[in-house]
């Protein structure tokens, strides 16, 4: 058996905005780190090992990538360094999903920005980088997502064949 590797580059950061997802533009990194609080436990058949139990469970996201225009004017339908400094700014609750272009994993929840920098050195493009805090429980979304047929073709399928989205 073969196992198929997902590429970095086929990650896609969305953040719903005005009832639309759109992809956070230029991201070189996007990773989502979980951690479980732990409580001290006691018991007899630890044979003098340290026993711990998991409590409160969070997760945060970082995000870095290049800055690009992302104002109507520049004609662009994605989010950038200004917007998400908005968000932060305006202590917005945010949608976030994470997919892989092949619809091979979702992950979505809501998250608030709780930094964000930028980085222009000289002779260099302008960089971003933000982290994001949860906000309960990321899900994540098993099945599969497909484009049937020719690349052309507008409608979206899910596992099993059942329509999901038009175009």
């Amino acid at each position: 058996m073969s196992l198929e590797q997902i590429k970095g580059e086929e990650s896609l950061f969305y953040i719903k905005y005005l009832d639309k997802w759109y992809p956070v533009g230029c991201l070189t990194s996007s990773p989502i780190s979980e951690e479980s609080e732990m409580i001290d436990t006691t018991t007899r058949d630890s044979g003098g090992w340290k026993t711990s139990f998991p409590t409160l469970q969070s997760y945060s996201i970082e995000l870095s990538g290049m800055v690009v225009k992302d104002d109507k004017d520049a004609g662009n339908e994605i989010l950038s360094y200004r917007k998400l400094r908005t968000f932060k700014r305006e202590r917005t609750l945010i949608e976030w999903k994470l997919e892989s272009e092949s619809g091979y994993s979702i992950d979505t929840g809501k998250a608030y920005i709780s930094s964000i920098s930028q980085n222009d050195e000289v002779d260099s493009m302008i960089s971003f980088s933000s982290s994001l805090i949860g906000f309960g429980k990321p899900l994540e979304d098993t099945a599969k997502v497909y484009v049937l047929g020719d690349p052309n073709n507008d409608v979206v399928y899910a596992e099993g064949n059942n329509l999901i989205e038009t175009k």
